[in-house]
C-alpha cells in the first residue's frame, strides 16, 4: 500500500499544474515511514526532483548522500545515475563548486548509458553544460548541449517538457552570447510556452530575462522593459535558489546597462546576502562584480576597490590553477572513457563479425557433408572421388577445430611460436588417427553403397535386355 501510495504522489508531483507544497509534505509522509531502501530512493529523488521542477525548494545534502549509499547498496545502475546526478546537482546549485559537479556528473553518465536512460542522460548533460556556461566555455557548453538536445525522453514521457525547458533556456543562452538573436528568440519563445504547460515560475522568469535581452539590443526599449520586470517580479517568486540567482543575475546586468544604478545596487546587495547565507561562491563572486560596478559608477573607489578585490578573490578560488586541472582532468578521463566505450563496441562488432562467419563456415560444412551423403547414395561415383571428397571434408572439419583453438591456444601459450608449435602438433597427434578412422570408416560405407549403387543399376539393366530379346 505504502509503495502505491508514493508512486501516486510522485505522479501527481510531475503532472499535476498544482502541485504544491501539500504533495511535498505527503511525500515525506510516506517517506517518515518507508522501510524498503528502493522505495525510500524512489521517494528522496521525487522530493528533490520537485524542487527543481515547481521552483518551490533546493537540494538536500542529506537526501543526496542518502541517494548514494542506497544506490551502492543496492548495486543499482539506474540509481547510481541519478545519485551521481542528484550529487552533482548540490555541488553545482547549492554551493557553486564547479569542478566537484563535474566529478559526479561525470561519475553518473557510464551507469546511464548501461541502462539507456535517456530522462538521466538528457538531465547529466545539461547540467555539464550549465557547469560549462559558468566557466565561459562556449565550446564545451554546446556540445553537451546538444547531447542533451539528441538525449531527450520520448514526447509521451511526464518528464519532456521539463527536460526540454532546460535545453531551450540553455540553447537561447548560447545564442544570445554568439550575438544571434533570432535563434536567441526562438528558443525563449518555445522556452516560455513549454514553462505555461509546467506552470513553473522559474522557467517562465528565465525565459522572459532572455527575451528581454533580444528586445534591447533590437531597440525596443519599452518591450525590454517589460519582459525585464516580469522576469524579476516572477524570481522573486521562485525559493529554488540557482533559479532565482538565474533570474536576478539577468535583471541586474539589465539595470547596470541602463544606468539604472540605485536599483542595481539593491539588487546586487540582496544576491550577496542570499550568496553569503547559502555560502555559495558563485553567487557571492557575482554580486561583488555587480557591486563594484555601481561603487565605480557612483564614484566611491574605496567601496568599488574593496568588491573588485573580494570579487577577484572569488573569481580566483574558482578559476584557479589546481580547481583548472581538476577539471582538465575530469574531462580527460571522460574522453578516454568515450574512446575506450567505442574500441569495445568495435570489437564486441567484430566478435559478432567473426562469431558468423564461424557459424557460417560450420553450416557450410553441414550441408556440404549432407549433400556429399546424398549424392553418394542416389548417383553413380568413382571410387577415387568418394575418396578425395572424403579427405577434402575431412581436412576442412580438421582446419575448422584449428581455427576455433587458435585464440585459446595463443592465450595459454602467450603467443610463443615453440608453444604454439607443440600444442599443434599434440592436438595432430590426437587428431590423426581419429582423422584416419573416420576416413577409412566414411569412404568404405561410401564405397559400398556406391557398389550397390551400381549392381542394383546393372540389374536393372540385364532385365531390361532380357524383356526386350523376349
Amino acid at each position: 500500500m505504502k509503495k502505491l501510495l508514493s508512486t501516486v504522489l510522485i505522479c501527481l508531483l510531475f503532472c499535476s499544474s498544482k502541485a504544491q507544497n501539500k504533495y511535498a509534505d505527503s511525500l515525506k509522509t510516506v517517506l517518515a515511514n518507508a522501510d524498503k531502501p528502493a522505495e525510500k530512493f524512489k521517494l528522496m529523488n521525487g522530493l528533490l526532483e520537485y524542487g527543481y521542477i515547481s521552483g518551490e525548494g533546493n537540494p538536500d545534502s542529506s537526501y543526496c548522500i542518502d541517494l548514494l549509499r542506497i544506490a551502492q547498496q543496492l548495486n543499482n545502475d539506474s540509481l547510481l545515475a541519478i545519485a551521481y546526478n542528484q550529487v552533482g546537482n548540490y555541488f553545482l546549485r547549492n554551493k557553486g563548486d564547479f569542478s566537484r559537479a563535474l566529478e559526479y556528473f561525470f561519475k553518473g553518465i557510464p551507469f546511464a548509458e548501461t541502462v539507456n536512460d535517456k530522462r538521466r542522460m538528457s538531465s547529466l548533460y545539461i547540467d555539464i553544460a550549465a557547469v560549462y556556461t559558468k566557466l565561459n566555455n562556449v565550446e564545451e557548453e554546446i556540445e553537451y548541449i546538444r547531447k542533451a538536445i539528441n538525449s531527450l525522453p520520448e514526447k509521451t514521457s511526464p518528464l519532456y517538457n521539463f527536460m526540454a525547458a532546460q535545453v531551450y533556456y540553455y540553447m537561447s543562452s548560447h545564442y544570445l552570447s554568439q550575438l544571434q538573436n533570432d535563434s536567441a528568440l526562438h528558443y525563449a519563445q518555445a522556452l516560455i510556452e513549454v514553462s505555461f504547460s509546467l506552470k513553473n515560475p522559474m522557467f517562465e522568469s528565465g525565459a522572459h530575462g532572455l527575451m528581454g535581452v533580444v528586445y534591447e539590443r533590437r531597440g525596443d526599449s519599452a518591450l525590454a522593459e517589460m519582459h525585464m520586470a516580469k522576469s524579476n517580479l516572477l524570481s522573486d517568486s521562485v525559493r529554488y535558489l540557482f533559479g532565482k540567482i538565474e533570474g536576478k543575475l539577468a535583471y541586474i546586468n539589465y539595470l547596470l546597462r541602463n544606468h539604472k544604478m540605485a536599483e542595481a545596487r539593491q539588487q546586487a546587495l540582496l544576491l550577496m546576502s542570499v550568496g553569503t547565507e547559502k555560502n555559495n561562491i558563485d553567487v557571492k563572486k557575482a554580486a561583488a562584480g555587480f557591486l563594484a560596478i555601481v561603487y565605480d559608477n557612483n564614484h566611491r573607489p574605496d567601496s568599488a576597490f574593496y568588491y573588485s578585490r573580494l570579487e577577484s578573490a572569488m573569481k580566483d578560488s574558482v578559476f584557479n590553477q589546481a580547481n583548472l586541472n581538476k577539471i582538465q582532468a575530469l574531462v580527460f578521463n571522460e574522453q578516454l572513457r568515450l574512446i575506450e566505450a567505442e574500441g569495445k563496441k568495435e570489437a564486441e562488432a567484430q566478435q559478432r563479425k567473426q562469431n558468423l562467419q564461424y557459424s557460417l563456415i560450420a553450416l557450410g560444412i553441414i550441408i556440404f557433408i549432407i549433400f556429399f551423403l546424398v549424392l553418394s547414395r542416389r548417383q553413380i561415383t568413382n571410387t577415387k572421388v568418394i575418396q578425395f571428397f572424403g579427405v577434402v571434408a575431412l581436412l576442412v572439419v580438421f582446419e575448422f577445430l584449428n581455427l576455433l583453438l587458435h585464440p585459446f591456444l595463443e592465450r595459454i601459450t602467450h603467443h610463443s611460436p615453440l608453444w604454439m608449435l607443440f600444442a599443434l602438433v599434440c592436438i595432430a597427434a590426437l587428431l590423426v588417427p581419429l582423422h584416419h578412422r573416420l576416413e577409412k570408416w566414411t569412404t568404405y560405407k561410401l564405397i559400398e553403397k556406391n557398389k550397390q549403387v551400381r549392381l542394383a543399376a546393372a540389374k536393372k539393366t540385364i532385365e531390361r535386355l532380357e524383356r526386350n530379346a523376349s
